[in-house]
C-alpha cells in the first residue's frame, strides 16, 4: 500500500503543490490586501475559509481522478496486489491533502488573528470547545471525510464496470440512490437529533447570543445505532469496490 501511496504522490504531487502554492500566494494577498484597506476582520476570514474549503474540493476531485485513472491503467491491474491496498493508498493520500490544507489554514489564521485587531479571546467567545469539543469535532470530520471519499471511489467503480458512453451518469445516480436510501432508512430507525453532529453536541443556550459551544457528547445510542449503521455502509461498499475491481471493471 505505501509503495503505491508513493506512486500516486509522485505522479501528483505537482498538481497538489502547485495548488497549495497558488493558495498560500492568494490568502497572502487577501489577507495583505485586508490590512491596507482596513476591511473587517469577520469578512477577511470567511473569504480566506472559503478558499481553503474550495481548494480542499479541488484537491479531493483530483485524487478521485487519479484513482479513476488508476483503475483505468492497464499495467497498475497487473499488480499482483489486493485491490484493497490501492482503494488503501487513495484514501490516505486525500487525509494527506486534508492534513496540508489543515495546517496551512491554522498557520495562516494564526498569523493573521495576531497582526490585526481581534484577539483569541474574542473569537474563543463566539466559538468554545468544552470537555474534548475539538477533539471530537476533529474525529467526526475525519470520519465523515472517509466516508464520503469511499462512497465516492465505490460509485466511480460502479460507473466503470459498464462499458457504455455517458456511465458517469451511473456512477453518479447510484451514489445519490444510496445515500438517500441510507439517510431514509436511519431516519426511521434512529432520532439523528439526539446526536446533531454524531460524537459532538452544539448548544447555544449556555453561552452568549451569537455564540455556540461545542463538547464531546459519547451518546452511546449514536455510538450503536446510526455510527454502526454507517460502518455497515462503508463496510458494504468497500466490498462492492473490491468485487468489482476483481471481476467486473473494464479496462
Amino acid at each position: 500500500m505505501i509503495k503505491l501511496l508513493k506512486y500516486d504522490w509522485k505522479r501528483s504531487n505537482d498538481g497538489i503543490l502547485s495548488t497549495l502554492a497558488i493558495l498560500i500566494i492568494l490568502e497572502a494577498a487577501l489577507s495583505i490586501t485586508g490590512f491596507i484597506r482596513d476591511w473587517e476582520d469577520a469578512i477577511v476570514l470567511s473569504f480566506s475559509i472559503f478558499g481553503y474549503v474550495l481548494a480542499l474540493i479541488l484537491l479531493f476531485i483530483h485524487c478521485c481522478r487519479t484513482y479513476d485513472s488508476n483503475i483505468k491503467s492497464f499495467s497498475r491491474r497487473l499488480i499482483p496486489l489486493h485491490p484493497i491496498h490501492g482503494i488503501g493508498a487513495i484514501i490516505i493520500l486525500s487525509w494527506i491533502i486534508l492534513l496540508l490544507v489543515t495546517i496551512i489554514a491554522l498557520i495562516h489564521i494564526t498569523i493573521y488573528l495576531n497582526f490585526s485587531d481581534a484577539s483569541w479571546s474574542e473569537w474563543h467567545k463566539i466559538v468554545q470547545f468544552k470537555h474534548g469539543g475539538l477533539f471530537g469535532m476533529a474525529v467526526a470530520g475525519l470520519w465523515a471525510y472517509t466516508s464520503i471519499m469511499i462512497a465516492i471511489l465505490a460509485s466511480i467503480t460502479v460507473a466503470r464496470s459498464f462499458r457504455m458512453k455517458r456511465s458517469a451518469w451511473i456512477g453518479i445516480v447510484f451514489f445519490f440512490a444510496v445515500q438517500s436510501l441510507f439517510a431514509w432508512f436511519n431516519s426511521l430507525l434512529f432520532d439523528a437529533n439526539q446526536a446533531p453532529l454524531g460524537i459532538i453536541s452544539m448548544d447555544t443556550s449556555s453561552v452568549e447570543p451569537g455564540a455556540v459551544s461545542f463538547a464531546s457528547s459519547l451518546n452511546t445510542d449514536y455510538l450503536f445505532g446510526p455510527f454502526l449503521l454507517e460502518v455497515a455502509l462503508n463496510a458494504g461498499f468497500l466490498l462492492l469496490t473490491i468485487y468489482l475491481l476483481n471481476k467486473k471493471v473494464e479496462v
